[in-house]
């Protein structure tokens, strides 16, 4: 099939550009942040895991053209839950907040597919046309999908003004597919959002569809939602779109390291297998989007003490047609025959192992959805439920409990097998894809969202409360995101700063009075001088922080739940045995330190169940460490309401949580007469198998350190 177009179709803005070398992005349109798991390694070989945080950080200004394919649904099913009538309130929407800038075609598919349009500039007049259309949709009896998103995407593959321009598909249905099948259209040059209304929808297709595609996401709306609002989170980020293609290649440097593995979701990664590098394929990204990509390396044994480069990465993008290349950036690590093995993980690769442990639960309670139904996918998500309990609290971690905990209440409501596998389906593309869908009756994540996708959420919302209110045009949106992010004192980094020559000749050669000479070489004297005095006081700074003592700490290196009885009737601990051996570090290789005070408490909920104190100072010689050893013994202590709920779930958890907390007074010497006095804190959850081995978790002993 092939599609004509007449000259409204080409006044949009095209891109020209002469293909040829990368050029280097020097207004950093892409932020590349790293966190390594720990910053030491040891001298032997070692396994380190590094987080590269991508950031979107264009400026909306400059957005791409927008040139989106609406596929929709018409079978007779439409007709239930007014469904046909919302999807038309939705379409109303997308129509009236395209610019001319934009293009939009609909498709509607049922026996089989007819093109209400092709790719129409939104002016005006088409938005008056294009409005009339939707409003005479009616239903007839097929539902023909595979002819719908092979319509849509064969109109988007014969545009003549494509480059530069942001290609999308939505596909929207609700129900199953009764001829052909659309999971033989190849969709993999082009994202495809696919919106799945009921619980009868095929979501199995839908999602596959959105899987298969350049990264698209499954939607998943209920009956009696609304259709405006997922349609328009989705239109608001593609509207905010300046980095197209995106590339991350991330490598290892061949002697320090070797990149065992990346995770990145799930977007398409392919390996050199000559350098051992590897490319992850992002396509476009919304302004402000965030990819997290976790990257295992292996560090090999090393002999002496050094900085080793531990990944190399850069990205590479267009920008309204044009490509771009993002500054190298290398990410190092100390190896050191000193390193701690119990040294704290970094919390932000703590939380993303944790998310991605996440996304394999849900794949796994979907596989078990498949093969044995609503039971056996409700006792994988209370398993997973009852992992996170065990970890720290931070606001990724508190979501993920709230969506774990929705479901599991939405299960013993009532729930249908296959609301849950699509309520299942779009939280792991939600998660996979790092990019905001709708997921049904689990509302309020709050994930992946940004100032674009959220403001055009709100519109779409008051759009349905009164359809004649038009929304605001996209470009009022960059304005308003541009206030807030000056109200909130949002800066960009720094930019980065190209080597540059400076030309001496030109000062020598210029014909000056000889007046204007003496000040000039006044001018070069006095700066010299305060160049000098820089050095000097940049060096006297790095010899007093190299001499400088490292700060003694407190860290937790064995604890083991001896003995607990606990009055379920009243929240009574009646009896409670916990040894705990605190160690007191002291790693500086040129001071002792002294501790004076030593105050923790032991809490449950709260509730103090025992004070460790130290009465008297003590002295940690130089590069050693003193272990105080409590045998916690406590008994009657009384739970609040909020408590005893807290306990109750913790024993059937088999899991009880302590925290730690309090203070520590330490002093140390810095030079030869001063002496620094500081407090050191601790405040750290201790997780106790119970009544299995009743020992701590070794992942908290690793996280139980003072600062």
């Amino acid at each position: 099939m092939s599609f004509h177009f007449d000259d409204e179709d080409q006044n949009v803005p095209y891109a020209y550009y002469t293909p040829g070398t990368l050029q280097r992005d020097t207004a950093q349109n892409v932020w590349l942040v790293p966190h390594t798991a720990t910053n030491r390694a040891p001298l032997q070989e070692h396994k380190q895991q590094v987080l590269l945080e991508l950031i979107g950080a264009s400026s909306t200004s400059e957005r791409s053209g927008l040139d989106l394919v609406a596929v929709l649904d018409i079978s007779y099913s439409m007709t239930g839950a007014n469904r046909l009538g919302r999807m038309k309130t939705a379409m109303q929407f997308v129509i009236r907040k395209l610019s001319p800038n934009d293009r939009l075609s609909i498709v509607t598919f049922s026996d089989d597919a007819q093109m209400l349009c092709h790719l129409r500039s939104m002016t005006q007049a088409s938005k008056a046309h294009l409005e009339d259309l939707v409003d005479g949709l009616g239903v007839i009896n097929m539902t023909n999908m595979e002819a719908g998103l092979k319509t849509g995407h064969q109109i988007l593959d014969g545009r003549r003004i494509a480059r530069g321009r942001v290609a999308s598909i939505f596909v929207l249905s609700d129900g199953d597919q009764n001829k052909g099948d659309a999971r033989t259209v190849d969709v993999s040059d082009v994202a495809v959002y696919t919106f799945g209304f009921g619980a009868d929808s095929n979501h199995k297709v839908l999602g596959e569809i959105a899987m298969k595609s350049k990264g698209g996401t499954f939607n998943f709306v209920e009956d009696g939602e609304s259709m405006s609002e997922p349609f328009s989170q989705i239109l608001g980020g593609l509207l905010s779109i300046v980095v197209q293609d995106l590339k991350l290649t991330v490598s290892p440097k061949p002697g320090d390291s070797t990149i065992e593995k990346v995770n990145a979701g799930l977007y398409q990664q392919t390996k050199d297998t000559n350098t051992g590098s590897v490319t992850v394929s992002f396509g476009d990204l919304f302004a402000a989007e965030l990819r997290n990509i976790m990257i295992d390396v292996l560090l090999p044994t090393v002999h002496r003490s050094k900085n080793v480069t531990v990944i190399i990465a850069s990205c590479t993008y267009s920008i309204n047609g044009k490509p771009f290349v993002s500054h190298e950036f290398r990410v190092t690590i100390r190896r050191t025959g000193s390193a701690d093995p119990s040294s704290p993980i970094s919390e932000a690769v703590l939380t993303e192992q944790v998310r991605q442990i996440y996304i394999e639960d849900l794949r796994q309670a979907i596989t078990l959805a498949d093969s044995v139904g609503l039971q056996g996918a409700n006792t994988k998500l209370v398993e997973a439920r009852n992992n996170l309990q065990l970890e720290q609290s931070n606001s990724m971690i508190d979501i993920l409990r709230a969506q774990l905990d929705k479901l599991i209440e939405l299960i013993s409501s009532g729930m249908g097998l296959k609301a849950l596998r699509a309520c299942l389906l779009s939280m792991m593309m939600l998660h996979g894809r790092q990019r905001v869908t709708e997921t049904g009756p689990v509302m309020g994540h709050k994930l992946y969202v940004t100032q674009f996708t959220d403001m055009s959420r709100k519109q779409a919302g008051d759009h349905e409360k009164d359809p004649a209110k038009v929304p605001p045009p996209a470009s009022q949106d960059v304005e308003q995101a541009k206030v807030v992010r000056d109200q909130q004192g949002i800066k960009r980094p720094p930019a980065v700063v190209e080597a540059a020559t400076c030309s001496w000749r030109t000062w020598w050669r210029d014909r000056k009075s000889h007046h204007e000479s003496s000040r000039w070489a006044m001018v070069i004297l006095c700066t010299v001088l305060a160049v000098a005095m820089i050095v000097i006081g940049v060096t006297l700074l790095a010899v007093y922080l190299l001499n400088m003592p490292k700060m003694p700490y407190l860290v937790v290196s064995d604890a083991q739940l001896g003995a607990l009885r606990y009055a379920q009737q009243d929240g009574t601990i009646q009896y409670l045995q916990l040894p705990i051996t605190i160690l007191a570090e002291n790693n500086n290789s040129k001071a002792d330190a002294t501790f004076s005070h030593v105050d923790l408490a032991l809490q449950f909920h709260g509730v103090d169940v025992a004070l460790l104190r130290t009465p008297a100072p003590f002295v940690v010689a130089a590069e050693s460490s003193l272990a105080l050893q409590y045998n916690v013994v406590s008994t009657g202590r009384r739970l609040d309401p909020a408590g005893m709920r807290s306990m109750d779930e913790s024993l059937n958890a088999g899991m009880v949580p302590f925290d730690l907390r309090g203070k520590a007074r330490a002093r140390w010497k810095v030079g030869i007469f001063l002496k620094a006095h500081f407090w050191t804190r601790i405040s750290c959850r201790l997780h106790f198998f119970f009544p299995g081995n009743s020992t701590v978790m070794p992942t908290d002993l690793r996280r139980c350190r003072s600062r």
